[in-house]
């Protein structure tokens, strides 16, 4: 039997102990670095930073916030752009230099997290012991050369090539020779901008470099000859396509000042020597654009739908429709760019609108019937209230609601103010009258509440006006909106669609339904006004009584109207014009 001597049984025991303390650093690490990967999870790391503010702990919405923050911040600080004796200025913002939040973000949540373990936790790590990340920036170039261009002209004179202008005493192009320029090192401006701003080194100084123009005045000859050709081919016609043989109308005629507005002169390659560039004509995009929008008011037509009338018992068209058209202003700018400079036709591209209710479709949506009828009077109404409820009521007509379909009054209308036509006329509001824009538009929602009633639908939102209000006799058969409340509302409750249509005679607004007859009855009572008193105040009541062909009661409303005294609601002159 062999027996270790003390000095073994020593040495056997301290590389015992060294396993052991080595066993457990290793499990200290794994457990620390472990719980820095929990704690990390979907966020950046603990202690991470950048432009020495920290972003640790963040999750993308978090992190993107703080980022555009900091934007803000860094965009107002002030950066002087030094050259020689010379100073300028300025701010990130006024530079067109701002923070990519969305890189910024990306790149600080990828940070310690898409490598491999190792390099994740040694990540991690760095951040913990305050890591800086540099931010992602994006430049608005063209902000960045306006800026240039308006504030240091001392010193960054851009060259200018040899270009062709036209003079309106010879009625012909002469060329303009061209001129080399200095200007400042933009990329290297660019790289000591990103570089320092976020560390509030604020002075950046510039370095200028020679800048040679790319045309000169011999290499103008060509576009001299192509502009000559195109001058000699105006006017030019225009002409759109509406129908399917082909057969083309013309619309308008590109005249020699039009031309002029759309010519532009830019550098193009040489054909004959790719390394250099000649003077190359073009149409410029935006004169283009302004060209087609100027022409579209000559061009659109509004669809016109079919109008109908009951006569002998069933609906007849009196009116035929007719579709819209409409320009395709993006579309048509390479279309006149192809025109001019190829010599090519210009038939402009357009798009068809087909109207609501075609003459072809009328007995397709089974509308064989006038159901009922709504009429209300607006005599005494000012201009403007008349504007407003002829606009309004356009919006109304040739609505077609399916079978089954809720009706609402304010979804249909949409939006009111100056930009849709409307003017200021009073309208009842809290507890006064005032002006608003499209003051009138109940005119409208009572009379379509009219003929939905007689129509037999069912109303499922209705309510009265504040007090008794004269273009709405006989009271109690009224109907107020307001987007978006209250609204008017009421369920297509007849087997097929119902067609809105209206018109104006007179003073006198008619709204008629057109659908199916099922042979429905309506009885309505009233509308029966009392406890009537002497400040103006009233209470209404209006029922609607339905019944079926069979004559069985399929349903029966009662509309209350609590109308207030007029004097509780001054009117309020409120200078919107």
């Amino acid at each position: 039997m062999k027996i270790e001597t003390p000095k073994k049984q020593i040495e056997h025991l301290l590389r015992i102990r060294n396993i052991l303390v080595a066993t457990m650093i290793f499990l200290i690490i794994g457990i620390f670095f472990t719980i820095l990967n929990i704690v990390n999870a979907e966020k950046t790391n603990y202690g991470l930073t950048s432009a020495g503010i920290n972003i640790g702990g963040l999750n993308k919405i978090e992190l993107e916030q703080r980022l555009k923050e900091l934007n803000v911040n860094l965009s107002k600080q002030e950066i002087s752009l030094v050259y020689q004796d010379k100073a300028w200025q300025t701010n990130p913002e006024k530079l067109g230099i701002a923070i990519d939040v969305e890189k910024s973000a990306l790149f600080a949540l990828a940070y310690g997290h898409n490598q491999n373990l190792f390099i994740n936790c040694w990540q991690q790590l760095k951040s913990l012991l305050g890591k800086n990340l540099e931010l992602a920036w994006q430049i608005d170039e063209e902000k960045l050369e306006k800026f240039l261009i308006n504030n240091l002209n001392q010193i960054h004179r851009p060259a200018q090539n040899a270009t062709l202008v036209y003079d309106p005493r010879k009625q012909t192009f002469t060329a303009v020779e061209e001129k080399n320029g200095i200007i400042i090192d933009k990329q290297k401006l660019k790289n000591d901008l990103t570089q320092n701003i976020a560390k509030n080194h604020r002075v950046i100084k510039l370095s200028l470099s020679d800048d040679f123009a790319e045309v000169k005045i011999t290499e103008t000859q060509q576009a001299q000859q192509k502009i000559k050709e195109i001058i000699s081919l105006v006017p030019i016609p225009i002409y759109i396509s509406e129908k399917e043989s082909g057969e083309k109308t013309e619309v308008a005629k590109i005249e020699k000042d039009d031309l002029l507005n759309l010519i532009s002169f830019e550098p193009v390659i040489d054909p004959n020597n790719p390394i250099n560039k000649i003077l190359g004509i073009n149409i410029n995009q935006e004169m283009a654009k302004q060209y087609l929008i100027s022409l579209a008011p000559l061009i659109n037509r509004e669809p016109v739908d079919a109008k109908l009338t009951f006569k002998n018992g069933r609906v007849m068209v009196f009116a035929l429709s007719q579709e819209g058209i409409r320009l395709e202003i993006e579309k048509n700018i390479p279309v006149i760019a192809d025109g001019i400079l190829k010599n090519q036709e210009i038939i402009l591209k357009i798009t068809k609108i087909k109207p609501n209710i075609g003459t072809e479709e009328i007995d397709n949506l089974g509308i064989t019937s006038l159901l009922g009828r709504g009429v209300s009077n607006f005599a005494g109404s000012p201009s403007s209230r008349v504007h407003n409820i002829k606009i309004s009521a356009a919006k109304f007509n040739g609505i077609l609601i399916k079978p089954g379909e809720e009706f609402s009054f304010n979804t249909v209308l949409g939006e009111v103010g100056p930009e849709q036509g409307y003017e200021p006329e009073l309208v009842i509001k809290r507890d006064k009258t005032i002006p608003e824009y499209g003051g009138g538009i109940c005119q409208v929602s009572t009379t379509i509440f009219r003929a939905a009633v007689n129509s037999g639908l069912f109303i499922t939102e209705r309510f009265a006006h504040a007090f008794p209000v004269k273009y709405y006799n006989p009271q109690g058969f009224d109907a107020t909106i307001y987007p978006p409340s209250p609204d008017l509302k009421f369920i297509n409750n007849t087997p097929s669609n119902i067609l809105i249509q209206s018109k104006i005679t007179g003073t006198e607004l008619t709204f008629e339904f057109y659908g199916t007859e099922d042979f429905r009855t309506v009885k309505i009572i009233g509308p029966k006004q009392y406890d009537i008193k002497p400040d103006g105040s009233m209470k209404a009541m209006l029922t609607q009584e339905v019944y079926d062909k069979d004559g069985n009661l399929m349903f029966k409303k009662t509309f209350y109207s609590n109308y207030k005294s007029p004097d509780l609601y001054p009117v309020e002159r409120n200078p919107l014009e």
